[in-house]
Protein backbone atom coordinates (compact mmCIF):
# COMPACT_ATOMS: atom_id res chain seq x y z
CA UNK A 1 0.00 0.00 0.00
CA UNK A 2 1.14 3.55 -0.71
CA UNK A 3 2.14 5.87 2.12
CA UNK A 4 -1.17 7.70 1.80
CA UNK A 5 -4.34 5.83 2.78
CA UNK A 6 -7.65 7.12 1.50
CA UNK A 7 -10.37 6.58 4.10
CA UNK A 8 -14.12 6.80 3.78
CA UNK A 9 -16.60 6.88 6.65
CA UNK A 10 -19.55 4.53 6.24
CA UNK A 11 -22.33 4.83 8.80
CA UNK A 12 -22.23 7.64 11.35
CA UNK A 13 -25.02 6.96 13.84
CA UNK A 14 -22.67 5.70 16.57
CA UNK A 15 -21.19 8.52 18.64
CA UNK A 16 -17.84 6.72 18.50
CA UNK A 17 -17.45 7.97 14.95
CA UNK A 18 -16.35 11.44 15.98
CA UNK A 19 -13.44 10.44 18.19
CA UNK A 20 -12.33 7.63 15.90
CA UNK A 21 -12.44 9.84 12.81
CA UNK A 22 -10.59 12.61 14.66
CA UNK A 23 -7.76 10.22 15.51
CA UNK A 24 -7.59 9.06 11.90
CA UNK A 25 -7.55 12.62 10.58
CA UNK A 26 -4.58 13.43 12.82
CA UNK A 27 -2.39 10.78 11.21
CA UNK A 28 -0.09 12.05 8.42
CA UNK A 29 -0.64 8.92 6.31
CA UNK A 30 -4.45 9.27 6.27
CA UNK A 31 -6.75 11.25 3.98
CA UNK A 32 -10.43 11.40 4.94
CA UNK A 33 -11.90 11.72 1.46
CA UNK A 34 -15.61 10.80 1.75
CA UNK A 35 -18.46 10.03 4.13
CA UNK A 36 -21.75 8.23 3.61
CA UNK A 37 -24.84 8.08 5.79
CA UNK A 38 -28.59 8.48 5.10
CA UNK A 39 -28.78 11.34 7.63
CA UNK A 40 -27.73 14.61 5.98
CA UNK A 41 -27.17 16.28 9.34
CA UNK A 42 -24.41 13.76 10.15
CA UNK A 43 -22.60 14.03 6.82
CA UNK A 44 -22.71 17.82 7.06
CA UNK A 45 -21.24 17.58 10.55
CA UNK A 46 -18.41 15.45 9.15
CA UNK A 47 -17.76 18.04 6.46
CA UNK A 48 -17.50 20.79 9.04
CA UNK A 49 -15.31 18.86 11.48
CA UNK A 50 -12.95 17.10 9.11
CA UNK A 51 -13.11 19.06 5.88
CA UNK A 52 -14.49 16.09 3.96
CA UNK A 53 -15.56 17.30 0.53
CA UNK A 54 -17.49 14.31 -0.84
CA UNK A 55 -20.55 13.16 1.10
CA UNK A 56 -23.24 10.69 0.08
CA UNK A 57 -26.56 9.41 1.40
CA UNK A 58 -25.65 5.83 0.41
CA UNK A 59 -22.32 4.04 0.76
CA UNK A 60 -22.77 2.34 -2.60
CA UNK A 61 -22.80 5.73 -4.29
CA UNK A 62 -19.59 6.57 -2.47
CA UNK A 63 -17.88 3.45 -3.78
CA UNK A 64 -19.00 4.28 -7.34
CA UNK A 65 -17.57 7.78 -7.18
CA UNK A 66 -14.59 7.57 -4.84
CA UNK A 67 -11.45 5.48 -4.61
CA UNK A 68 -10.99 4.46 -0.98
CA UNK A 69 -8.46 2.06 0.53
CA UNK A 70 -10.25 1.64 3.86
CA UNK A 71 -13.46 2.63 5.63
CA UNK A 72 -14.43 3.51 9.17
CA UNK A 73 -17.77 1.85 10.00
CA UNK A 74 -19.79 3.31 12.88
CA UNK A 75 -23.34 2.24 12.07
CA UNK A 76 -25.79 0.35 14.26
CA UNK A 77 -24.60 -3.12 15.22
CA UNK A 78 -26.99 -5.02 12.97
CA UNK A 79 -26.06 -2.93 9.92
CA UNK A 80 -22.35 -3.66 10.22
CA UNK A 81 -22.46 -7.09 8.58
CA UNK A 82 -23.78 -5.79 5.25
CA UNK A 83 -21.46 -2.78 5.32
CA UNK A 84 -18.44 -5.01 5.92
CA UNK A 85 -19.59 -7.35 3.16
CA UNK A 86 -19.84 -4.45 0.70
CA UNK A 87 -16.34 -3.28 1.62
CA UNK A 88 -14.84 -6.77 1.48
CA UNK A 89 -16.21 -7.37 -2.03
CA UNK A 90 -14.25 -4.31 -3.15
CA UNK A 91 -11.06 -5.19 -1.28
CA UNK A 92 -11.54 -2.24 1.08
CA UNK A 93 -10.12 -2.62 4.60
CA UNK A 94 -12.40 -2.06 7.60
CA UNK A 95 -11.89 -0.24 10.92
CA UNK A 96 -15.15 -0.54 12.90
CA UNK A 97 -16.38 0.37 16.33
CA UNK A 98 -17.29 -2.25 18.90
CA UNK A 99 -18.93 -4.72 19.21
CA UNK A 100 -18.47 -6.64 15.98
CA UNK A 101 -22.22 -7.09 15.34
CA UNK A 102 -25.64 -7.48 16.93
CA UNK A 103 -25.59 -11.30 16.85
CA UNK A 104 -23.11 -14.15 16.63
CA UNK A 105 -24.48 -15.17 13.22
CA UNK A 106 -23.72 -11.69 11.91
CA UNK A 107 -20.24 -11.80 13.45
CA UNK A 108 -19.57 -15.12 11.72
CA UNK A 109 -20.53 -13.54 8.39
CA UNK A 110 -18.14 -10.66 9.04
CA UNK A 111 -15.26 -13.00 9.85
CA UNK A 112 -15.99 -15.06 6.74
CA UNK A 113 -16.11 -11.97 4.52
CA UNK A 114 -12.84 -10.61 5.89
CA UNK A 115 -11.00 -13.91 5.61
CA UNK A 116 -12.33 -14.74 2.15
CA UNK A 117 -11.44 -11.33 0.72
CA UNK A 118 -8.13 -10.96 2.54
CA UNK A 119 -8.95 -7.48 3.84
CA UNK A 120 -7.72 -6.31 7.21
CA UNK A 121 -10.46 -5.72 9.76
CA UNK A 122 -10.20 -4.34 13.28
CA UNK A 123 -12.92 -4.01 15.92
CA UNK A 124 -12.13 -1.03 18.15
CA UNK A 125 -12.11 -2.16 21.76
CA UNK A 126 -10.52 1.08 22.93
CA UNK A 127 -9.22 -0.25 26.25
CA UNK A 128 -6.95 -2.71 24.40
CA UNK A 129 -4.49 0.09 23.60
CA UNK A 130 -4.06 1.50 27.10
CA UNK A 131 -0.78 1.14 28.99
CA UNK A 132 -2.50 -0.41 32.02
CA UNK A 133 -4.17 -3.02 29.80
CA UNK A 134 -0.89 -4.25 28.37
CA UNK A 135 0.92 -4.13 31.69
CA UNK A 136 -1.81 -6.16 33.40
CA UNK A 137 -1.57 -8.79 30.68
CA UNK A 138 2.18 -9.07 31.17
CA UNK A 139 1.81 -9.47 34.93
CA UNK A 140 -0.95 -12.06 34.64
CA UNK A 141 0.83 -14.10 31.98
CA UNK A 142 4.05 -13.86 33.97
CA UNK A 143 2.40 -15.50 36.97
CA UNK A 144 2.98 -12.52 39.23
CA UNK A 145 -0.16 -13.21 41.26
CA UNK A 146 -0.07 -16.98 40.96
CA UNK A 147 -2.97 -18.94 39.51
CA UNK A 148 -5.92 -16.66 38.77
CA UNK A 149 -9.16 -17.99 40.24
CA UNK A 150 -11.50 -14.99 39.84
CA UNK A 151 -11.92 -11.99 37.55
CA UNK A 152 -14.35 -9.18 38.33
CA UNK A 153 -15.45 -6.36 36.06
CA UNK A 154 -17.72 -3.35 36.49
CA UNK A 155 -18.84 -0.74 33.97
CA UNK A 156 -21.75 1.65 33.60
CA UNK A 157 -23.04 5.18 33.31
CA UNK A 158 -26.22 7.11 34.02
CA UNK A 159 -27.80 6.08 30.72
CA UNK A 160 -27.42 7.02 27.04
CA UNK A 161 -29.89 9.90 27.16
CA UNK A 162 -28.71 11.00 30.57
CA UNK A 163 -25.05 11.29 29.51
CA UNK A 164 -25.93 13.14 26.32
CA UNK A 165 -25.68 10.55 23.56
CA UNK A 166 -26.85 11.82 20.17
CA UNK A 167 -30.51 11.03 19.34
CA UNK A 168 -29.35 9.12 16.26
CA UNK A 169 -27.28 6.91 18.57
CA UNK A 170 -30.05 6.43 21.14
CA UNK A 171 -32.52 5.48 18.41
CA UNK A 172 -30.75 2.19 17.77
CA UNK A 173 -29.28 1.62 21.24
CA UNK A 174 -32.87 1.20 22.45
CA UNK A 175 -33.78 -1.15 19.57
CA UNK A 176 -33.01 -4.77 20.44
CA UNK A 177 -32.72 -5.86 16.81
CA UNK A 178 -30.34 -3.08 15.85
CA UNK A 179 -28.23 -3.14 19.01
CA UNK A 180 -28.43 -6.82 19.91
CA UNK A 181 -29.59 -6.05 23.45
CA UNK A 182 -29.17 -3.19 25.88
CA UNK A 183 -26.48 -2.16 28.33
CA UNK A 184 -24.64 -5.49 28.33
CA UNK A 185 -23.74 -5.56 24.64
CA UNK A 186 -23.14 -1.82 24.72
CA UNK A 187 -20.73 -1.72 27.65
CA UNK A 188 -19.82 -5.08 29.14
CA UNK A 189 -18.23 -6.09 25.83
CA UNK A 190 -15.13 -4.10 26.86
CA UNK A 191 -14.62 -6.16 30.01
CA UNK A 192 -15.45 -9.44 28.28
CA UNK A 193 -12.90 -8.73 25.59
CA UNK A 194 -10.18 -8.19 28.19
CA UNK A 195 -11.19 -11.26 30.21
CA UNK A 196 -10.88 -13.52 27.16
CA UNK A 197 -7.57 -11.97 26.17
CA UNK A 198 -6.14 -12.39 29.66
CA UNK A 199 -7.65 -15.68 30.83
CA UNK A 200 -8.63 -17.63 27.72
CA UNK A 201 -11.95 -19.08 26.60
CA UNK A 202 -15.18 -19.15 28.57
CA UNK A 203 -16.96 -22.52 28.73
CA UNK A 204 -20.13 -21.66 30.68
CA UNK A 205 -22.27 -18.58 31.28
CA UNK A 206 -25.12 -17.76 33.66
CA UNK A 207 -26.66 -14.33 33.27
CA UNK A 208 -29.49 -12.08 34.41
CA UNK A 209 -30.84 -8.94 32.77
CA UNK A 210 -33.48 -6.52 34.03
CA UNK A 211 -34.88 -3.04 33.78
CA UNK A 212 -34.31 -0.82 36.78
CA UNK A 213 -37.77 0.63 36.20
CA UNK A 214 -36.97 4.34 36.05
CA UNK A 215 -36.92 4.73 32.24
CA UNK A 216 -40.26 4.79 30.47
CA UNK A 217 -38.53 5.18 27.10
CA UNK A 218 -36.94 1.70 27.19
CA UNK A 219 -38.86 -1.00 25.29
CA UNK A 220 -39.48 -4.33 26.96
CA UNK A 221 -36.55 -6.68 26.47
CA UNK A 222 -33.88 -3.94 26.41
CA UNK A 223 -32.06 -4.19 29.71
CA UNK A 224 -30.47 -1.34 31.66
CA UNK A 225 -29.13 -3.66 34.39
CA UNK A 226 -27.19 -6.90 33.84
CA UNK A 227 -24.93 -9.39 35.57
CA UNK A 228 -23.05 -12.32 34.04
CA UNK A 229 -21.21 -15.14 35.82
CA UNK A 230 -18.54 -16.88 33.77
CA UNK A 231 -16.60 -20.12 34.05
CA UNK A 232 -13.31 -20.18 32.15
CA UNK A 233 -11.71 -23.25 30.63
CA UNK A 234 -8.82 -22.70 33.06
CA UNK A 235 -11.20 -23.25 35.99
CA UNK A 236 -11.30 -19.58 36.99
CA UNK A 237 -14.62 -17.82 37.55
CA UNK A 238 -15.64 -14.37 36.36
CA UNK A 239 -18.30 -11.82 37.22
CA UNK A 240 -19.14 -8.73 35.20
CA UNK A 241 -21.94 -6.22 35.61
CA UNK A 242 -23.13 -3.38 33.42
CA UNK A 243 -25.76 -0.75 33.94
CA UNK A 244 -27.45 2.34 32.54
CA UNK A 245 -28.38 3.92 35.83
CA UNK A 246 -25.14 4.72 37.64
CA UNK A 247 -25.44 7.53 40.17
CA UNK A 248 -22.09 9.19 40.65
CA UNK A 249 -18.87 8.78 38.64
CA UNK A 250 -18.88 6.25 35.83
CA UNK A 251 -17.25 3.03 37.06
CA UNK A 252 -14.87 1.27 34.73
CA UNK A 253 -12.59 -1.24 36.31
CA UNK A 254 -11.57 -4.82 36.84
CA UNK A 255 -9.72 -6.96 39.33
CA UNK A 256 -7.89 -10.26 39.01
CA UNK A 257 -7.52 -12.46 42.05
CA UNK A 258 -4.82 -15.10 42.22
CA UNK A 259 -3.42 -17.54 44.72
CA UNK A 260 -0.52 -15.17 45.46
CA UNK A 261 -1.94 -11.71 44.86
CA UNK A 262 -4.41 -9.31 43.29
CA UNK A 263 -4.25 -6.90 40.34
CA UNK A 264 -6.71 -4.02 40.03
CA UNK A 265 -7.15 -1.93 36.89
CA UNK A 266 -9.21 1.26 36.88
CA UNK A 267 -9.26 4.91 36.00
CA UNK A 268 -6.23 5.57 38.21
CA UNK A 269 -4.16 2.94 36.50
CA UNK A 270 -2.95 -0.40 37.80
CA UNK A 271 -2.09 -1.69 41.26
CA UNK A 272 -0.73 -5.05 42.35
CA UNK A 273 -0.82 -6.62 45.80
CA UNK A 274 1.13 -9.75 46.66
CA UNK A 275 2.21 -11.90 49.57
CA UNK A 276 5.21 -13.22 47.67
CA UNK A 277 7.29 -10.25 48.83
CA UNK A 278 6.92 -11.30 52.47
CA UNK A 279 8.88 -14.01 54.29
CA UNK A 280 6.98 -17.29 54.40
CA UNK A 281 6.52 -17.12 58.18
CA UNK A 282 4.61 -13.81 57.94
CA UNK A 283 0.97 -13.46 57.01
CA UNK A 284 -0.58 -10.68 54.97
CA UNK A 285 0.26 -8.83 51.80
CA UNK A 286 2.07 -5.76 50.53
CA UNK A 287 1.50 -3.41 47.63
CA UNK A 288 4.04 -3.99 44.87
CA UNK A 289 5.03 -0.83 42.96
CA UNK A 290 4.33 -1.16 39.25
CA UNK A 291 5.93 1.01 36.61
CA UNK A 292 2.82 1.83 34.65
CA UNK A 293 4.81 2.98 31.63
CA UNK A 294 7.35 0.14 31.77
CA UNK A 295 5.73 -1.34 28.70
CA UNK A 296 5.70 1.01 25.69
CA UNK A 297 2.17 1.87 24.64
CA UNK A 298 1.32 0.41 21.23
CA UNK A 299 -0.22 3.71 20.28
CA UNK A 300 -3.74 4.75 19.52
CA UNK A 301 -6.00 2.20 17.94
CA UNK A 302 -6.18 4.27 14.76
CA UNK A 303 -2.41 4.41 14.49
CA UNK A 304 -2.16 0.67 15.09
CA UNK A 305 -4.67 -0.11 12.34
CA UNK A 306 -3.04 2.27 9.88
CA UNK A 307 0.37 0.75 10.59
CA UNK A 308 -1.07 -2.72 9.91
CA UNK A 309 -2.11 -1.42 6.49
CA UNK A 310 1.15 0.36 5.74
CA UNK A 311 3.32 -2.56 6.87
CA UNK A 312 0.99 -5.27 5.55
CA UNK A 313 0.80 -7.11 8.84
CA UNK A 314 -2.21 -8.78 10.42
CA UNK A 315 -4.45 -7.26 13.05
CA UNK A 316 -3.87 -9.36 16.15
CA UNK A 317 -5.25 -9.96 19.61
CA UNK A 318 -8.62 -9.04 21.06
CA UNK A 319 -9.31 -6.50 18.29
CA UNK A 320 -8.74 -8.99 15.46
CA UNK A 321 -11.70 -10.60 13.65
CA UNK A 322 -11.30 -13.88 15.55
CA UNK A 323 -10.73 -12.10 18.85
CA UNK A 324 -13.82 -9.94 18.44
CA UNK A 325 -15.84 -12.96 17.33
CA UNK A 326 -14.92 -14.75 20.57
CA UNK A 327 -16.26 -11.80 22.56
CA UNK A 328 -19.46 -11.82 20.49
CA UNK A 329 -19.97 -15.51 21.28
CA UNK A 330 -19.94 -14.84 25.02
CA UNK A 331 -22.35 -11.92 24.54
CA UNK A 332 -24.68 -14.27 22.69
CA UNK A 333 -24.43 -16.83 25.49
CA UNK A 334 -25.27 -14.12 28.05
CA UNK A 335 -28.52 -13.24 26.30
CA UNK A 336 -29.45 -16.88 25.76
CA UNK A 337 -28.90 -17.59 29.45
CA UNK A 338 -30.88 -14.54 30.55
CA UNK A 339 -33.78 -15.52 28.27
CA UNK A 340 -33.86 -19.17 29.31
CA UNK A 341 -33.00 -18.84 33.00
CA UNK A 342 -30.40 -21.59 32.53
CA UNK A 343 -26.63 -21.82 32.27
CA UNK A 344 -25.33 -21.95 28.70
CA UNK A 345 -22.34 -24.02 27.63
CA UNK A 346 -19.77 -22.76 25.14
CA UNK A 347 -18.76 -23.04 22.37
CA UNK A 348 -22.23 -22.41 21.01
Amino acid sequence: MSKSIRFGIVGMTSDHVWGMAQRLAALPAVELVAAADPHEELTQRAQQRFGIKAVYDDHRKMYEKEKVDAVLICADNAAKVDLVDEAAKRGVHVYQDKPMAATLAQADRIVAAAEKSGIKLMVAYHNYFGAAYGRAKELLEGGKIGKVYLARGVIGHAGPREVGCDPYFCEWLFDREKNGGGTFIDEACYGLSAFLDYLGPVVEVSAFTAQIGSRDYLPAGVEDNSVAILRFKSGALGVIDSKWGQIGPMPFGSSYHGTEGTITVGRRGLSMYSRRALPEELLGWVEIPVEREARPVIGSEAEYFVNCLLEDRPVEGAVSPRGARATQEVIEAVYRSAASGKAVKLPL
